[in-house]
């Protein structure tokens, strides 16, 4: 297995020769989590194209992959799949997505448990380009601000939700807003379609804090004003796309990519509507529902 960084990028590296299967040795699997952490995103080419099962007992070696609770737009025998696609079959999209632009996103931040780990994998591509993938490195937004503002920020909480239009293909029981108070009820993975999160999160592997935010699903700072708010996301979110912290991925068919979630912000360019593009994906998430939040790593 063989790990390059991607000459001339902010981020991200190329692995060729890894076994996407769950039966990875912890050799290899230890490399891959190694990489992850140095390189944020990680394209994998030169395996086996995996099954579905294969893909899930990949992923699960880096967390638990909760279902999707869609109830269209996810793999028929697989909810924990997401089907990302531009397709209508019988007049019915198999997917969810469009041929359009995709803004900013961390998958899963409206969740209790946050996503950890993304998995997207290539099945069909627009044979005349577009569909790239972007990933902004939100670490490196905290870490280049001075330290007085990074202790503002880390008084504050923000509001993410599911975004808009969404809400009729999620499970009716899975919607709502979870707190992670006092409410000592058990999180459930795949609770709740918004909740209230620090601004900073923390890498409990790595300790490397990033600015949570994102365009589509962040809706609001609570401990400011509306008018406040807006414009300190506005300021944050002005770093998404700076060509200084973002790598553009270009697909092969076959391709998957995997990346950092707590780190990093994702979105789509748009492309031919006429073209098919057809994606698979699945998202790690985190056991412990505090663990990204935490000032510093439990002894």
């Amino acid at each position: 297995m063989d790990v390059t960084p991607i000459p001339g990028a902010a981020l991200g590296a190329v692995v060729h020769g890894a076994h996407v299967t769950g039966d990875m040795d912890r050799t290899r699997f230890e490399a891959i989590r190694a990489a992850l952490d140095a390189h944020l995103v990680l394209v994998l080419r030169g395996h086996e194209t995996p099954s579905h099962e294969e893909f899930l007992a990949f992923g699960r070696r880096f967390g638990h992959i909760p279902k999707t609770g869609l109830t269209s737009g996810a793999h028929p025998d697989h909810n924990e799949i997401l089907i990302v696609s531009n397709l209508v079959e019988d007049g019915r999209k198999i997917g969810v997505g469009d041929a359009g632009w995709m803004g900013w996103h961390t998958d899963y931040s409206f969740r209790p448990r946050v996503s950890q780990v993304g998995f997207l994998e290539a099945v069909e591509v627009p044979s005349s380009g577009g569909g790239e993938t972007l990933f902004t490195d939100m670490y490196a937004l905290y870490e280049s601000l001075p330290p007085e503002e990074r202790r503002r920020l880390h008084s504050y909480r923000v509001r993410h939700a599911l975004r808009t239009g969404y809400e009729e293909t999620i499970e009716e029981e899975l919607q709502g807003e979870v707190s992670l108070g006092e409410n000592t009820a058990r999180i459930q993975p795949e609770d709740g379609t918004s909740t209230i999160h620090p601004l900073i999160a923390r890498n409990p592997r790595t300790g490397r804090r990033s600015v949570y935010v994102s365009t589509l699903n962040t809706k609001r700072i609570v401990d400011l004003t509306p008018d406040e708010s807006r414009e300190l996301l506005d300021e944050l979110l002005a770093h998404a796309g700076d060509p200084r912290y973002t790598y553009a991925h270009t697909w092969r068919p076959g391709d998957i990519v995997i990346w950092d979630q707590l780190g990093t912000i994702h979105a789509k360019q748009a492309f031919d509507p006429a073209e098919r593009r057809v994606m698979r994906q699945v998202v790690s998430i985190f056991d412990d529902p505090t663990a990204p939040w935490r000032a510093e790593a439990t002894a």
